[in-house]
């Protein structure tokens, strides 16, 4: 009797070999033809599990890159895995794209970066130019490093393509930073009321449209609408942040009431940053608006990301009861370039489905909902905080799945805002989706 341990190794790796159609009408019409049936069940049994243990040997040997990815990934990821396996080289650095997964908008390709001739490739790894063709949104993710091969594992996410199956598509990599240095939530030590006590803010003008290179938060649309304001004059202190040599504190002061702090960033990574967040005695916070923006060796305000900005919605009266903490505060000691891409067809492994409705939820109106493995789109008209909207879905079985992580994309006056889900959804068991209370239902 064959050994069960035996039989289970070559039963699961029969479920993974795939024929095409073709050959299985060969196999199954002109097996018999040509030769005569002989009834020796043993030597055939024999011969048949010696010829698949080869070739389950080799099959293995040839695909160990996925094999590995296999070994990382949920066993709800692998089953929707398309095997790619195909490398690029260059400056003593390999890339290979091991295995994707798509529907007709969304990819989401894992690679692996490996290091052949140095210590540029480490757990810290951060792709900086990259792109998937037809996409227009990206992030990368390190999922796994083998410090031995000097091999990191990354989960590349792209949105925004249209009509993704079976189109060839390009994975390339012009960059990436490595050897990270970060600094987390630190008290800076600065008595804000005491600085500013101690100091005469002076201003300098800038044009939010011309000098301003971008900057984030909710004061941040207001104050590019007023086109030029009023920030803290530059390099009127050097502050410095306690282990943090690429970057000071260039200025502190209140303008229109709100609190300034102004940072000049000295270092030379590519893509140094940080910020600042107020927090009282009791926890709470008070989160800063930033700025960022260049100045000439006169001290006047140009475009570049030299200096930021950040500003904070509290005036010099209540300044005392908060403190400055410091956050994620970020460099890196490589940068590197090159070219790595590879070309294939991306293939969507089990068909999405799309349920049109009609809903309003206050400035968005959504007329189709798309699930797919990777997630749920909603498409319509308008506009709406992707964070303001609750999504679920609900599963035959009862099981209830909530999805956070959301991409939005505007075409043509179509809106459309794309949940992701941390684990692939079964398509064919999804009995309805939930949209801020409303149901829409597939089953």
């Amino acid at each position: 009797m064959m050994n069960k341990s035996i039989k289970d190794t070559i039963d699961k790796r029969l479920a993974n070999i795939k024929i095409s159609d073709e050959l299985e009408d060969k196999i199954l019409n002109n097996s018999y033809k040509t030769r005569k049936i002989v009834k020796k069940p043993l030597a055939m049994t024999a011969a048949a599990v010696l010829c698949i243990m080869i070739s389950v040997t080799v099959m293995a040997a040839t695909i160990p890159s996925f094999n590995n990815l296999l070994s990382l990934v949920s066993q709800k990821v692998e089953q929707y895995l398309q095997p790619i396996e195909l490398t690029s080289e260059n400056n003593g650095i390999k890339m290979e794209v091991v295995a994707t997964m798509s529907d007709d908008d969304t990819a989401v390709a894992y690679l692996t970066m490996q290091d052949l001739t140095n210590d540029r490739v480490d757990k810290s790894i951060d792709l900086y130019h990259y792109s998937i063709t037809g996409m227009n949104t990206y992030t990368s993710e390190v999922i796994a490093y083998d410090k031995a091969t000097k091999t990191a594992t990354i989960r590349l996410l792209a949105n925004g393509g249209k009509k993704l199956n079976g189109k060839k598509v390009t994975v390339k990599v012009d960059s990436f930073l490595s050897d990270k240095q970060s600094y987390n939530l630190f008290d800076t030590g600065i008595d804000l009321a005491k600085v500013i006590s101690n100091s005469t803010t002076n201003t300098t003008p800038l044009n939010m449209n011309e000098a301003s290179s971008g900057g984030g938060g909710d004061l941040y649309g207001k104050l590019k609408e007023k086109g030029t304001i009023n920030i803290l004059k530059t390099d009127e202190m050097n502050i410095a942040l306690a282990n943090i040599n690429f970057a000071h504190i260039s200025n502190i002061g209140i303008i229109d009431g709100r609190l300034h702090v102004q940072t000049k960033w000295t270092g030379g990574g590519i893509d140094d940053h940080g910020f600042f967040v107020l927090i009282n005695d009791l926890g709470n916070k008070i989160d800063q608006n930033n700025i960022y923006f260049g100045a000439d060796e006169n001290g006047n305000t140009k475009y570049g990301r030299n200096y930021v900005e950040y500003i904070f919605d509290v005036n010099e009266t209540e300044i005392n009861k908060y403190k400055l903490n410091a956050d994620s505060f970020t460099t890196h000691g490589h940068y590197t370039e090159g070219t790595w891409q590879t070309t294939f067809k991306i293939e969507a492994v089990e068909k999405g489905t799309e349920v049109n409705c009609t809903m309003d939820l206050g400035g968005l109106k959504i007329n189709k909902v798309s699930v797919s493995p990777i997630g749920i789109s909603l498409i319509g008209t308008g506009n709406k905080e992707a964070n303001n909207i609750n999504v679920s879905i609900k599963m035959i079985n009862g099981e209830v799945m909530t999805l956070n992580s959301a991409i939005s994309q505007n075409e043509d006056d179509e809106v459309s805002y794309k949940y992701m889900a941390l684990e692939p959804i079964k398509v064919a068991n999804v009995k309805e989706v939930s949209i801020n209370g409303n149901i829409i239902k597939l089953k």
